[in-house]
């Protein structure tokens, strides 16, 4: 079976179901057993998550749209089904008519105007320890950290990143007609042409800007919307409730090491730096007293080799390893 079109067809199912999620929860009688289904679901699978909030914020775009006669109407010839379909779909049409118009404008109009190429769009994905360079069909490439999703979508207007995890590095070809956009976590980031990173974690999304300009927009669960811009050698971050940090510097060379291979530690915490570590290898490293949490650690280490950084460590700190398994290390404090 082709995986790329597995992983399409995978992505498509998830923006069906959160579309079927979005219209159930928008019923004022819905249960809250239907609720606590909806969370299993959503957080069950990260491409899941990310077509739901793909649906919000398409949804709190729509509010201007919905009041145009004519864009209410290029909407009822998308959704007019056949009889069967008729039938199939009736649960759609309770009580709740105007938010379901909302709905109507915000998510069914821009899939049935967007070209099939742009609705599927083309996945890319890396395992642990593996980085992948993608060169895409304007001259543009995304360098792929371990451990990182995304999904590629461009049509006429816009060049669209969805980044599920992980981290990613773009080279962006400039075009101020085109622009290039990025989607992660709650927010946008969005260039002309520039050289910027990306990186996805559990709760936070952080950006740096290496070359040219960008700008960010994160949104809130409730709608409200905050904005920023970089320039060159500035970066921030914005966590899942759409809030936005000041900008602050960034060093360059160390936000760069790790398209090499390598990570560049300044009085890090112990802790840190092994949940760094982890992310590029299947064996794990995890502290067994915790009275070495806060050890203070420099250096530059190599992302793929492990056996080397914990030589460094027993070295320079009162530490000793402990293998538990095939696939984890423990790191004791000396007696």
């Amino acid at each position: 079976m082709d995986r790329r079109n597995t992983n399409r067809g995978a992505a498509l199912g998830s923006y069906d179901e959160a579309e079927h999620w979005f219209v159930r929860l928008l019923e004022p009688n819905c249960p809250a057993n239907e609720r606590s289904a909806f969370e299993h679901w959503r957080t069950a699978d990260p491409a899941n998550a990310a077509a739901y909030r793909e649906i919000e914020l398409l949804w709190k775009q729509s509010e201007d749209a919905v009041k145009d006669p004519a864009v209410m109407a290029a909407a009822a010839r998308a959704l007019r089904p056949e009889p069967a379909e008729r039938f199939r779909r009736h649960w759609l049409f309770p009580a709740f008519a105007a938010g379901f118009a909302l709905l109507v404008a915000a998510v069914v109009l821009p899939r049935w105007l967007a070209t099939p190429a742009a609705s599927e769009g083309v996945a890319y994905a890396t395992t642990t320890g593996q980085a992948q360079t993608v060169t895409l069909s304007d001259g543009s490439s995304i360098l792929l950290d371990t451990d990182t999703q995304l999904t590629v979508r461009y049509d006429a207007h816009v060049r669209r990143v969805d980044l599920m995890h992980g981290q990613a590095q773009f080279s962006v070809h400039g075009n101020h007609a085109w622009p290039f956009v990025v989607h992660a976590g709650s927010g946008t980031v969005t260039a002309v042409g520039t050289r910027f990173q990306v990186r996805l974690d559990e709760h936070a999304t952080e950006v740096a800007l290496l070359q040219g300009k960008l700008a960010i927009a994160a949104a809130s669960p409730d709608g409200a919307r905050q904005e920023a811009a970089l320039v060159a050698g500035q970066g921030l971050a914005y966590d899942d409730g759409g809030h936005i940090t000041p900008v602050h510097p960034v060093d360059v060379p160390q936000a760069q090491a790790w398209t090499q291979g390598k990570l560049f530690v300044h009085d890090w915490r112990l802790a840190d730096l092994l949940a760094e570590m982890n992310r590029y290898s299947n064996t794990k490293l995890q502290i067994g007293d915790a009275s070495l949490q806060d050890i203070r650690v420099s250096g530059v280490f190599n992302t793929h080799d492990q056996q080397t950084m914990l030589m460094m460590l027993q070295q320079g700190w009162p530490i000793h390893t402990k293998r538990i398994s095939a696939t984890q290390i423990e790191l004791l404090r000396n007696q």
